[in-house]
């Protein structure tokens, strides 16, 4: 018989081992904050419609004034400016990033003609959209800006001091502490090395969230001090929500912290 390799639990642990289930498919855009400033009524039912069938939430403003007061209240994840068609639309395309709460924001220029793509990069764009845009269009640009905002949240890991748990083969609620997190996994301090196949189950709470973050993901490093580096292959809508909600509060207070651990895309399909 070879080596099975079964992780027995400690002495005393007498808790039932169960399987856990998959985690739900993640929709893009879910929890998302957008704000839209046009007065395009054809863009106006379009985005309405396709944000809220990526359960996602969106303001619209009908002119640069009202959308430059909605940047200064609140915080959106995409800024979506009809630059060409509102009055003074470039002006507020300079200054979406200017304004404290969207700094990090995605923001996206809907053209007409008049502004090309360069200069609204320039301007502070990092999409270009040119109008008209029909559903099929518009659909694929507002994924793109979603995706590109979950890249760039990806990106930044923070230093954190939170207990995780996780569950892998036989072991069931293994102890960690998460020494940084990003939308794309975490490291983790553990007692015992960790294999570098096995796919874990991850569970953790965060501050103001009254449930826990579950995700599975895989080892993407390890050492044999009980550092390890989890990257996140899958978790559910409420998670992911919740996890970019909490890091977008950390963006505010703390600073981008570089780790060891490759970062990749989230599993993401429609």
């Amino acid at each position: 018989m070879g080596d099975l390799n079964l992780r027995l639990p400690a002495a005393g642990y007498s808790r039932k081992l169960r399987m856990l289930p998959p985690p739900p498919t993640i929709l893009i855009g879910a929890g998302m904050q957008f704000l839209v400033v046009t007065h395009d009524p054809l863009i106006e039912e379009v985005f309405r419609r396709l944000l809220a069938e990526m359960n996602a939430t969106v303001e619209f403003r009908g002119d640069a004034r009202s959308g430059r007061a909605a940047l200064e209240e609140r915080r959106f994840d995409v800024v979506a400016i009809d630059c060409d068609d509102v009055y003074q639309g470039t002006s507020l395309l300079r200054a979406a990033h200017a304004s404290r709460p969207n700094k990090s924001s995605v923001v996206m220029a809907l053209t007409s003609g008049e502004t090309s793509p360069a200069d609204a990069v320039d301007m502070g764009a990092q999409l270009v959209a040119a109008k008209p845009l029909p559903p099929d269009r518009a659909r694929f640009e507002l994924r793109r800006a979603c995706q590109a905002l979950a890249s760039g949240q990806r990106r930044r890991r923070y230093a954190v001091q939170l207990p995780v748990f996780l569950s892998f083969g036989q072991v069931l609620d293994r102890r960690a502490e998460a020494f940084n997190v990003s939308l794309g996994g975490l490291g983790l301090r553990l007692r015992d090395p960790l294999e570098e196949d096995e796919i874990v189950h991850v569970r953790l709470w965060v501050p103001e969230c009254a449930t826990p973050i579950q995700a599975r993901g895989e080892i993407a490093w390890s050492d044999c001090e009980g550092n390890a580096g989890i990257r996140f292959t899958a978790m559910n809508e409420r998670s992911l929500a919740a996890l970019a909600q909490w890091l977008q509060r950390l963006a505010l207070t703390t600073g981008c912290v570089a780790n060891r651990e490759p970062v990749t895309a989230l599993c993401v399909t429609d």
